[in-house]
């Protein structure tokens, strides 16, 4: 099957952003053994608001890794 499922975030991994340190360019998603999954680009907060409430998740609990 090529698409799964959303899956949990328990499933998933630890939410975080991942921030370059040289462009500013975020990315959040998933972070499980060291490697991003479900990455998407952040535009604004509007976009980190968005993939908390899909995958239902606390804005809170996102971490910001560089």
């Amino acid at each position: 099957m090529l698409f799964k499922g959303k899956g949990s975030a328990e499933e998933l991994g630890e939410p975080v952003i991942r921030a370059s340190i040289c462009t500013g360019e975020r990315v959040i998603g998933f972070r499980k053994e060291g490697k991003l999954t479900k990455g998407e680009i952040v535009r604004s907060d509007k976009d980190i608001e968005a993939f908390c409430k899909k995958y239902k998740i606390d804005k809170s609990s996102v971490k910001t890794v560089y």
